[in-house]
């Protein structure tokens, strides 16, 4: 029983990953790539106090109008503020967007972790 229960959560995993990694297939084929401006650059802190990431305030235009949208990923290095960086969004719901040179980096990283984790239950369900 306990080698079902640690298939089955290899299994959840890939399917997961899976569909990271589509969403980002996604995201590359059919979401608006624009020019984003760094207007802002804020320290994210943990709880003793120490930064722990940065996130960047971007500015772009899509559609005639103006967004300034926090992006969702943290990073080590500050970008400075001023620095350009391709974006690719959806459409639909410009405040998610993706930095372009970080897509295939992360579509790589979901294929890696979704084939790892159908391995770890194959060896946990037929072994």
């Amino acid at each position: 029983m306990k080698n079902v229960i640690w298939g089955i959560i290899g299994l959840i995993i890939a399917v997961i990953a899976a569909a990271y990694m589509i969403r980002l297939i996604v995201l590359k084929k059919r979401g608006q790539l624009v020019l984003a401006e760094v207007t802002e650059v804020r320290e994210k802190k943990n709880r003793k106090g120490m930064a722990t990431s940065y996130i960047h305030r971007m500015k772009f235009e899509y559609g005639g109008k103006n967004y300034e949208k926090d992006d969702r990923a943290g990073f080590n290095q500050a970008f400075a503020v001023g620095t350009k960086k391709l974006i690719r969004f959806n459409s639909s719901n410009p405040s998610k967007f993706e930095y372009e040179d970080e897509i295939k980096k992360n579509i790589i990283i979901a294929a890696v972790l979704a084939g790892t984790a159908v391995v770890f239950s194959i060896r946990w369900l037929f072994l």
